[in-house]
């Protein structure tokens, strides 16, 4: 399947699988959309594979007349996830399971820390970015946050969680940029 799928969207472009969310509220970064936008007007070459559970189908909400958004929330399982993950460029998101699973692999890596630190989670990946919010008293927290925000603390501008709000996006296009290269 995976190598299959690759092989339909073109070897010659750049194939992103973004892993939108993972189990809890500070499991989601903000600024998604930012960096999908930006990656579509940087090259026509660029492909973005949207994955998550059926709730991230909210989250792929504005990309419908994007073809070179693939939005596959909800439709694809996590084996079909894990599976194409081996075939993309990069693979991003936040401490999820499919980030978790890819961890030993080659493929490139950004992760969105939020309550784990490098130290704990990313230091021996393989080909990884860790992403670490900046000025945030409670990260690493090291904390489940499976009952929502009673237990997270939440940004005022966007809804998320303040360590999830704290990575700024410049961050994350720099260190895509650079993978890139």
């Amino acid at each position: 399947m995976g190598e299959a799928k690759r092989k339909k969207m073109g070897r010659d472009n750049f194939v992103v699988m973004w892993s939108l969310a993972g189990s809890s509220v500070h499991k989601a970064w903000p600024y998604v959309d930012t960096i999908v936008a930006r990656l579509m007007l940087h090259s026509p070459k660029i492909k973005v594979v949207m994955v998550g559970d059926e709730a991230c189908q909210i989250l792929e909400g504005g990309w419908e007349n994007e073809k070179r958004v693939i939005r596959k929330s909800g439709k694809w399982g996590i084996r079909k996830s894990l599976t194409f993950a081996e075939e993309c460029d990069l693979v991003i998101g936040t401490e999820t399971g499919l980030l978790n699973s890819v961890s030993a692999r080659n493929v490139p890596k950004i992760c969105f820390l939020s309550h784990s630190s490098v130290e704990n989670l990313t230091k021996h990946w393989k080909n990884a970015v860790s992403l670490e919010p900046k000025g945030v008293d409670c990260y690493p927290c090291h904390r489940l946050h499976i009952y929502g925000f009673q237990t997270c603390h939440r940004d005022d501008q966007t809804g998320a969680a303040k360590c999830a709000a704290a990575i700024h996006p410049d961050e994350a296009w720099e260190a895509i940029l650079e993978i890139m290269k």
